[in-house]
Protein backbone atom coordinates (compact mmCIF):
# COMPACT_ATOMS: atom_id res chain seq x y z
CA UNK A 1 0.00 0.00 0.00
CA UNK A 2 2.14 2.93 -1.21
CA UNK A 3 1.73 6.08 0.84
CA UNK A 4 2.45 9.71 -0.03
CA UNK A 5 3.09 12.93 1.85
CA UNK A 6 3.38 16.43 0.38
CA UNK A 7 4.37 19.63 2.18
CA UNK A 8 5.15 23.15 0.98
CA UNK A 9 7.65 24.15 3.66
CA UNK A 10 7.67 27.84 2.64
CA UNK A 11 11.49 27.96 2.69
CA UNK A 12 11.54 27.19 6.42
CA UNK A 13 14.19 24.93 8.02
CA UNK A 14 11.71 22.44 9.45
CA UNK A 15 13.82 19.27 9.29
CA UNK A 16 12.72 17.96 12.68
CA UNK A 17 9.05 18.40 11.83
CA UNK A 18 9.59 16.58 8.53
CA UNK A 19 11.34 13.72 10.31
CA UNK A 20 8.51 13.46 12.84
CA UNK A 21 5.93 13.47 10.04
CA UNK A 22 7.85 10.70 8.26
CA UNK A 23 8.07 8.62 11.46
CA UNK A 24 4.33 8.97 12.08
CA UNK A 25 2.94 8.50 8.56
CA UNK A 26 5.68 6.33 6.95
CA UNK A 27 5.32 7.73 3.43
CA UNK A 28 6.95 5.74 0.66
CA UNK A 29 7.21 8.99 -1.29
CA UNK A 30 7.87 12.27 0.51
CA UNK A 31 7.56 15.38 -1.69
CA UNK A 32 8.60 18.82 -0.47
CA UNK A 33 8.13 22.20 -2.13
CA UNK A 34 10.26 25.24 -1.29
CA UNK A 35 12.61 23.20 0.88
CA UNK A 36 15.64 25.42 1.67
CA UNK A 37 18.15 23.01 3.23
CA UNK A 38 20.54 20.64 1.46
CA UNK A 39 18.62 17.49 0.60
CA UNK A 40 21.47 15.24 1.71
CA UNK A 41 21.25 16.68 5.22
CA UNK A 42 17.57 15.86 5.50
CA UNK A 43 18.14 12.42 3.96
CA UNK A 44 20.62 11.56 6.71
CA UNK A 45 18.15 12.64 9.42
CA UNK A 46 15.28 10.71 7.82
CA UNK A 47 17.36 7.52 7.72
CA UNK A 48 18.93 7.79 11.17
CA UNK A 49 18.05 4.64 13.12
CA UNK A 50 15.60 3.45 10.46
CA UNK A 51 15.67 0.06 8.72
CA UNK A 52 13.73 1.19 5.64
CA UNK A 53 15.96 3.83 4.06
CA UNK A 54 14.99 6.78 1.90
CA UNK A 55 16.99 7.60 -1.22
CA UNK A 56 17.44 10.69 -3.35
CA UNK A 57 16.45 9.68 -6.88
CA UNK A 58 18.09 10.99 -10.01
CA UNK A 59 16.67 13.99 -11.82
CA UNK A 60 16.58 17.48 -10.37
CA UNK A 61 13.64 19.81 -9.92
CA UNK A 62 14.32 23.36 -8.76
CA UNK A 63 11.13 23.76 -6.73
CA UNK A 64 10.42 20.18 -5.67
CA UNK A 65 12.38 17.63 -3.63
CA UNK A 66 11.74 13.89 -3.55
CA UNK A 67 12.64 11.31 -0.92
CA UNK A 68 11.76 7.76 -1.95
CA UNK A 69 11.72 4.67 0.25
CA UNK A 70 12.52 2.44 -2.71
CA UNK A 71 15.60 1.79 -4.85
CA UNK A 72 16.38 4.84 -7.04
CA UNK A 73 15.73 2.89 -10.26
CA UNK A 74 12.06 2.64 -9.27
CA UNK A 75 11.60 6.40 -9.46
CA UNK A 76 12.64 7.69 -12.86
CA UNK A 77 12.44 11.18 -14.33
CA UNK A 78 10.06 11.69 -17.26
CA UNK A 79 9.63 15.48 -17.47
CA UNK A 80 10.91 18.54 -15.64
CA UNK A 81 9.44 21.99 -16.25
CA UNK A 82 9.29 25.02 -13.96
CA UNK A 83 7.10 23.94 -11.05
CA UNK A 84 6.29 20.55 -12.63
CA UNK A 85 8.13 17.27 -12.08
CA UNK A 86 6.79 14.06 -13.65
CA UNK A 87 8.19 10.71 -12.56
CA UNK A 88 7.62 7.00 -13.19
CA UNK A 89 7.12 5.37 -9.78
CA UNK A 90 7.27 1.58 -9.40
CA UNK A 91 6.16 0.54 -5.89
CA UNK A 92 6.92 -2.92 -4.54
CA UNK A 93 3.43 -4.11 -5.50
CA UNK A 94 0.54 -2.69 -7.49
CA UNK A 95 2.09 -1.71 -10.80
CA UNK A 96 3.77 1.40 -12.16
CA UNK A 97 2.36 4.85 -11.44
CA UNK A 98 2.91 8.22 -13.03
CA UNK A 99 3.52 10.80 -10.30
CA UNK A 100 3.11 14.46 -11.22
CA UNK A 101 4.35 16.81 -8.50
CA UNK A 102 3.50 20.50 -8.88
CA UNK A 103 4.23 23.84 -7.32
CA UNK A 104 2.45 26.38 -9.49
CA UNK A 105 2.91 30.17 -9.15
CA UNK A 106 1.08 31.88 -6.32
CA UNK A 107 -1.64 34.48 -6.65
CA UNK A 108 0.90 37.07 -5.49
CA UNK A 109 2.81 36.55 -8.76
CA UNK A 110 0.18 35.32 -11.23
CA UNK A 111 -3.28 36.56 -12.17
CA UNK A 112 -6.31 34.30 -12.39
CA UNK A 113 -5.93 34.28 -16.17
CA UNK A 114 -2.25 33.34 -15.84
CA UNK A 115 -3.21 30.42 -13.63
CA UNK A 116 -5.80 29.19 -16.10
CA UNK A 117 -3.25 29.05 -18.91
CA UNK A 118 -0.69 27.40 -16.65
CA UNK A 119 -3.26 24.72 -15.85
CA UNK A 120 -3.71 24.12 -19.59
CA UNK A 121 0.08 23.77 -19.96
CA UNK A 122 0.11 21.31 -17.05
CA UNK A 123 -2.69 19.27 -18.61
CA UNK A 124 -0.73 19.07 -21.86
CA UNK A 125 2.44 18.00 -20.06
CA UNK A 126 0.51 15.27 -18.26
CA UNK A 127 -1.07 14.06 -21.49
CA UNK A 128 2.30 13.93 -23.23
CA UNK A 129 3.84 12.00 -20.33
CA UNK A 130 0.95 9.54 -20.27
CA UNK A 131 1.47 8.98 -23.98
CA UNK A 132 5.17 8.30 -23.42
CA UNK A 133 4.67 5.77 -20.61
CA UNK A 134 1.61 4.17 -22.22
CA UNK A 135 -0.88 4.37 -19.34
CA UNK A 136 -3.04 6.75 -17.31
CA UNK A 137 -2.33 5.47 -13.82
CA UNK A 138 -1.61 9.05 -12.85
CA UNK A 139 -1.52 10.91 -9.55
CA UNK A 140 -1.05 14.68 -9.44
CA UNK A 141 -0.09 16.15 -6.08
CA UNK A 142 1.25 19.45 -4.83
CA UNK A 143 0.56 23.13 -4.31
CA UNK A 144 -1.66 24.30 -7.17
CA UNK A 145 -2.18 27.77 -5.68
CA UNK A 146 -5.77 27.39 -6.87
CA UNK A 147 -8.83 26.15 -5.03
CA UNK A 148 -10.68 23.04 -6.28
CA UNK A 149 -13.50 25.17 -7.69
CA UNK A 150 -11.32 27.50 -9.80
CA UNK A 151 -11.41 27.28 -13.63
CA UNK A 152 -7.86 25.93 -13.93
CA UNK A 153 -8.84 22.88 -11.89
CA UNK A 154 -12.34 22.22 -13.25
CA UNK A 155 -12.27 23.40 -16.89
CA UNK A 156 -12.34 20.67 -19.53
CA UNK A 157 -9.18 21.93 -21.21
CA UNK A 158 -7.50 22.49 -17.85
CA UNK A 159 -7.15 19.70 -15.30
CA UNK A 160 -10.81 18.67 -15.57
CA UNK A 161 -10.91 17.58 -11.93
CA UNK A 162 -14.37 16.77 -10.58
CA UNK A 163 -15.77 16.22 -7.08
CA UNK A 164 -17.89 13.16 -7.94
CA UNK A 165 -16.09 9.87 -8.55
CA UNK A 166 -19.13 8.57 -10.47
CA UNK A 167 -18.56 11.32 -13.02
CA UNK A 168 -14.81 10.74 -13.03
CA UNK A 169 -15.40 7.03 -13.70
CA UNK A 170 -16.91 7.94 -17.07
CA UNK A 171 -13.27 8.43 -18.08
CA UNK A 172 -13.70 11.52 -20.21
CA UNK A 173 -16.17 13.77 -21.98
CA UNK A 174 -16.07 15.45 -25.37
CA UNK A 175 -16.08 19.24 -25.47
CA UNK A 176 -16.08 21.08 -28.81
CA UNK A 177 -14.90 17.93 -30.54
CA UNK A 178 -12.02 17.27 -28.13
CA UNK A 179 -11.93 14.30 -25.76
CA UNK A 180 -11.07 15.60 -22.29
CA UNK A 181 -10.09 12.98 -19.67
CA UNK A 182 -11.21 13.44 -16.09
CA UNK A 183 -9.36 13.60 -12.82
CA UNK A 184 -11.11 12.95 -9.52
CA UNK A 185 -10.43 15.60 -6.86
CA UNK A 186 -11.10 14.19 -3.37
CA UNK A 187 -10.06 17.43 -1.66
CA UNK A 188 -13.64 18.74 -1.99
CA UNK A 189 -14.57 16.33 0.82
CA UNK A 190 -12.12 18.05 3.21
CA UNK A 191 -13.34 21.60 2.67
CA UNK A 192 -14.97 23.05 5.79
CA UNK A 193 -14.50 22.50 9.51
CA UNK A 194 -16.50 19.30 10.02
CA UNK A 195 -15.45 17.46 13.21
CA UNK A 196 -13.15 20.34 14.10
CA UNK A 197 -10.62 19.56 11.39
CA UNK A 198 -8.76 22.25 9.47
CA UNK A 199 -11.01 23.83 6.80
CA UNK A 200 -8.13 24.03 4.33
CA UNK A 201 -4.37 23.91 3.89
CA UNK A 202 -3.65 27.65 3.61
CA UNK A 203 -5.13 30.73 5.27
CA UNK A 204 -5.22 34.21 3.74
CA UNK A 205 -7.49 36.95 5.16
CA UNK A 206 -8.00 39.00 2.01
CA UNK A 207 -9.29 42.51 2.79
CA UNK A 208 -11.61 42.89 -0.22
CA UNK A 209 -15.36 42.24 -0.30
CA UNK A 210 -14.92 38.57 -1.30
CA UNK A 211 -12.71 36.64 1.12
CA UNK A 212 -12.69 32.86 1.50
CA UNK A 213 -10.10 33.03 4.32
CA UNK A 214 -9.31 29.30 4.05
CA UNK A 215 -8.00 27.79 0.82
CA UNK A 216 -7.36 24.25 -0.38
CA UNK A 217 -4.29 25.00 -2.46
CA UNK A 218 -2.55 21.71 -1.64
CA UNK A 219 -4.35 18.88 -3.42
CA UNK A 220 -4.17 15.41 -4.92
CA UNK A 221 -5.89 14.48 -8.19
CA UNK A 222 -6.49 10.86 -9.20
CA UNK A 223 -7.15 9.42 -12.65
CA UNK A 224 -10.24 7.14 -12.84
CA UNK A 225 -8.01 4.10 -13.52
CA UNK A 226 -6.74 4.39 -9.92
CA UNK A 227 -9.99 5.12 -8.10
CA UNK A 228 -10.45 1.54 -6.90
CA UNK A 229 -7.01 1.75 -5.30
CA UNK A 230 -7.40 5.19 -3.76
CA UNK A 231 -7.97 4.96 0.01
CA UNK A 232 -10.33 7.86 0.66
CA UNK A 233 -10.11 7.38 4.44
CA UNK A 234 -6.35 7.90 4.36
CA UNK A 235 -6.65 11.38 2.83
CA UNK A 236 -5.81 13.97 5.47
CA UNK A 237 -4.64 17.48 6.21
CA UNK A 238 -1.94 17.35 8.87
CA UNK A 239 -2.06 20.08 11.49
CA UNK A 240 0.42 18.26 13.73
CA UNK A 241 3.69 16.45 13.06
CA UNK A 242 2.81 13.83 15.65
CA UNK A 243 4.46 15.58 18.56
CA UNK A 244 4.07 19.28 17.93
CA UNK A 245 1.30 21.34 16.40
CA UNK A 246 1.89 22.90 13.01
CA UNK A 247 -0.90 25.38 13.80
CA UNK A 248 -1.03 28.45 15.98
CA UNK A 249 -3.52 28.97 18.79
CA UNK A 250 -6.02 30.18 16.17
CA UNK A 251 -5.86 26.87 14.29
CA UNK A 252 -4.18 28.41 11.26
CA UNK A 253 -0.85 27.23 9.81
CA UNK A 254 1.93 28.64 12.00
CA UNK A 255 4.17 30.33 9.43
CA UNK A 256 6.63 31.45 12.10
CA UNK A 257 7.41 28.10 13.70
CA UNK A 258 6.62 25.87 10.74
CA UNK A 259 5.07 26.71 7.35
CA UNK A 260 2.11 28.74 6.11
CA UNK A 261 0.81 25.51 4.50
CA UNK A 262 -0.34 22.31 6.17
CA UNK A 263 0.96 19.00 4.76
CA UNK A 264 -1.37 16.48 3.11
CA UNK A 265 -1.13 12.69 2.95
CA UNK A 266 -2.90 9.73 1.30
CA UNK A 267 -2.48 6.07 0.34
CA UNK A 268 -3.18 3.76 -2.56
CA UNK A 269 -4.21 0.18 -1.94
CA UNK A 270 -2.12 -2.60 -3.46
Amino acid sequence: MPSFLFWNTNRKPVEQAIVRLARKHNPDLLILAEYPVEREELLAKLNEGERAKYTLPGGFSERLSFFVRLPPDRFVSVTDKPGIAIRRFVPSVGGELLIVAVHLPSKFHATGDDQKYLAVDLQRAIGEAEGRVGHRRTVVVGDFNMDPFEPGLVASHGLHAVMDRRIANRGSRTVNGTECPFFYNPMWSLMGDVDGRSPGTFYYPKSGPVAYFWHMFDQVLIRPTLLERFDQRSLCIMSSDGERSLAGSDGRPDGKRASDHFPIGFRLRD
